[in-house]
């Protein structure tokens, strides 16, 4: 299946939610998108392995949250075996393609996930934010609110899982030289934003703005947010053989304090 191009209007920024640039916007309002969403995810390599992490770092059935929740995939898995997911996205499409699984318990709600006010403090048990959701969020501060956001719904002792994607994964793609020397000038330069690289094709579409973290970069994120990091799993595609010693993302676990 070709990558489906994003040509959704979109508002002026003044009218857009906090932290949601234009490109993310037009992923977001896609019809086409999230009725072909299941189909394009289906074949990738990191579904078994998130949902295999998640488990593994959250066995206890428990009430979770899923930030970034798309058509409801994690919820789909959870469910069955005990857990009560609580799914939050910006985008209608997909939510109501999630609607089609609310007879297995699922509670979907229709938020900006970097402002969770209609959640009590201390109310979650598990957090999962997958598939580069967290990477959607352009702005530094606005990564800090959402963390700082996760922190405070989650019970003391409350598991995070995260994905993102590889700063340095983007010397694999094309351009990707060039863009990682001019993006490490603007770091030294302390030049904001950096890290925010268009991906050519992510998610069966094209034009998606998404920021790369370096390892230490998220890492040092959490931690800022009284979030201690359990494990950081890196993540390898099917590539040439010098392609494989880089990361293409990262899943990583984080216990609240």
């Amino acid at each position: 299946m070709g990558s489906t191009a994003m040509k959704t209007i979109s508002p002026p920024d003044w009218v857009l939610p906090p932290g949601v640039a234009n490109t993310q916007w037009e992923y977001l309002s896609s019809e086409s998108l999230a009725r072909e969403y299941d189909d394009k995810i289906q074949g990738s390599g990191l579904c078994p392995v998130d949902n295999s992490f998640f488990l593994r770092h959250c066995p206890r059935p428990g009430i979770t949250l899923d930030l970034g929740c798309g058509t409801g995939r994690l919820a789909r898995i959870l469910n069955p075996q005990g857990y009560k997911v609580m799914g939050v996205d910006l985008s209608s499409p997909m939510l109501s393609e999630a609607s089609r699984w609310q007879d297995q318990g699922n509670l979907n709600i229709r938020a900006n996930m970097i402002e969770l006010p209609f959640l009590e403090s201390s109310s979650m048990d598990y957090a999962a934010c997958l598939f580069s959701s967290f990477g959607m969020v352009l702005e530094k501060g606005f990564r800090e609110k959402m963390a700082g956001e996760i922190h405070r719904v989650l019970k003391p002792g409350g598991i995070l899982i995260l994905h993102v994607h590889n700063f340095w994964s983007a010397l694999t793609g094309q351009g990707g030289m060039r863009w990682v020397l001019v993006d490490l000038a603007k770091r030294i330069l302390r030049s904001e934003p950096f890290g925010n690289r268009t991906m050519p094709f992510h998610q069966g579409i094209s034009g998606l703005t998404l920021h790369l973290f370096t390892e230490g970069e998220i890492k040092s994120l959490l931690r800022k947010k009284g979030f201690s990091v359990v494990e950081v799993l890196p993540l390898t595609g099917k590539a040439a053989a010098w392609r494989m010693a880089i990361p293409q993302g990262f899943l990583l676990a984080a216990r609240r304090a």
